[in-house]
């Protein structure tokens, strides 16, 4: 019985009768109509694309599949009850109805000229709000359908973003018109591929979180405007640094309007050079700023409260130092990744709230660096590990209480390892094989905070997940 085998598993579940032929048709009520068709959209592609069967909409009376938005229902929360037929979908909002379509599609299973439905009953909802996926296009360039495949890995396993990593050393794959320059040749998606893949996302309530990351990882900036940027191996600090990268983030944000998010990097900057950097060096000094330190936290401070000002949330990653937290606004969330910059006590000590990046076991390096499945079961939001020996999080597990606000955890693919192999296919087809077989415990252990979930049942219950995966990705 498929509702046996469904990731993440429902918080409450039971089977209630016998399976049914189901008609098909559908039903909406209540929803905010532009929403809503979105979502019903995109569960009658998957159907399809699954099941080889189309959905069709029909008056409340007729409809074998009713779906009724029920306000005031908690973020996420949604049910399910079928029977003889029928099936009764409520939730609080369309993301919510995306997570019980997924789950539908799940439990359905074929039948000659339609599907066979199980009965049962469900009531269900996330435990974390941030659930994620982080991929890297800016090392290895990813063709589009490779972005398309991952909102729907999102959408499938209920994870609710997907963090682009636009820009690195190797490339700059956004548009921009005001440095025609930094766009790298053969490796930039078109703002229409860029609005589209939003419209995609948006109706299947996976939410894009779009990355430019500074003052490091900018060999492109320093090779194509060392005026502005400078061409030491990190970003200048110089008002018109700062002014040019305003510009780049309006011009980031007008892709992506319905961005709540937008993460600035921060991580890994070569900041002793800046006193190497005439410029920088006065820039720091008029703002009086003691050393390179505190002249990074002011940098970061600049920028996310430019993006606050805009009214979305910067996101940063763990990279500077904590004697300097009271210079970063509270509304900046933290990605706590490496616990050697600072580690998640010190960050949540300084009042940030925290997504859970663990080197360990969530680094997807292709193809070499990863961790099985079980490791990550045997993971939570709330505990820090590495193997790299400068981090303490290598010889203890860095743990945090389970009321601490970390908003949940992400799974990051990076790409150093892609560069070698023979072409972007192969590399892209490599990782997506990693990454297909780790989402799902990822899943299991940010929908479900508190699961207890086994090895042998993820693999159980990953065979029939992964094969319905399979129908719906782009050959």
């Amino acid at each position: 019985m498929n509702i046996q085998n469904l990731l993440p598993a429902p918080k409450t579940l039971s089977a209630t009768g016998e399976s049914f032929v189901l008609p098909l048709t559908y039903h909406v009520t209540g929803f905010d109509s532009g929403d809503v068709r979105g979502a019903v959209r995109a569960f009658v592609d998957y159907c399809d694309r699954a099941w080889n069967v189309l959905f069709v909409s029909a008056p409340a009376e007729e409809a074998a599949i009713v779906c009724t938005c029920e306000t005031g229902t908690p973020d996420g929360r949604y049910r399910i009850d079928a029977a003889d037929g029928h099936v009764s979908v409520s939730a609080g909002d369309t993301t919510a109805l995306s997570y019980a379509f997924a789950t539908l599609l799940l439990s359905f299973e074929a039948a000659d000229g339609g599907l066979l439905c199980p009965a049962m009953h469900i009531e269900d909802a996330p435990s974390a709000p941030w659930r994620g996926l982080m991929g890297d296009l800016a090392r290895k360039w990813h063709p589009v359908k490779y972005l398309y495949d991952a909102v729907d890995l999102c959408w499938l396993y209920k994870l609710s973003r997907l963090q682009l990593h636009f820009t690195d050393d190797q490339s700059f794959t956004l548009p921009s018109d005001a440095f025609p320059l930094l766009p790298s040749e053969n490796r930039t998606y078109s703002k229409e591929e860029l609005r589209a893949l939003a419209a995609y996302a948006r109706e299947r309530g996976v939410t894009l979180v779009p990355e430019v990351d500074l003052p490091g990882h900018c060999t492109r900036f320093n090779q194509t405007y060392p005026d502005i940027f400078g061409s030491h191996g990190i970003m200048c600090a110089e008002e018109k640094t700062f002014s040019a990268l305003e510009t780049i983030l309006d011009e980031t944000l007008a892709l992506f309007p319905d961005a709540p998010y937008i993460h600035l990097g921060g991580d890994e900057a070569a900041i002793a050079r800046w006193d190497d950097c005439p410029g920088c060096r006065a820039y720091r000094e008029a703002h009086g700023l003691e050393n390179v330190h505190a002249l990074y936290a002011h940098y970061l401070q600049r920028m996310t409260d430019y993006v606050l000002s805009k009214g979305v949330t910067p996101v940063i990653w763990e990279g500077f130092s904590k004697e300097y937290n009271h210079l970063i606004s509270k509304d900046v969330i933290v990605v706590a990744w490496e616990s050697y910059y600072q580690l998640a006590p010190d960050l949540l000590d300084g009042g940030f709230t925290l997504i859970n990046c663990s080197w360990k076991p969530l680094y997807i390096v292709t193809p070499n660096t990863h961790w099985t499945p079980a490791e990550i079961l045997d993971w939570n939001i709330h505990t820090w590990r590495h193997w790299w020996p400068k981090s303490i999080a290598s010889t203890q597990d860095i743990v945090v209480p389970e009321n601490a606000p970390v908003l949940g955890g992400q799974i990051c693919a990076w790409g150093d390892g892609l560069v070698s192999l023979p072409s972007n296919e192969n590399a892209c087809q490599a990782e997506s094989t990693l990454i297909r077989e780790r989402i799902p415990a990822l899943a299991e252990k940010t929908w479900n905070t508190d699961s207890s979930m086994t090895g042998e049942d993820l693999a159980k219950r990953f065979a029939h997940t992964d094969a319905v995966a399979g129908k719906l990705l782009r050959k």
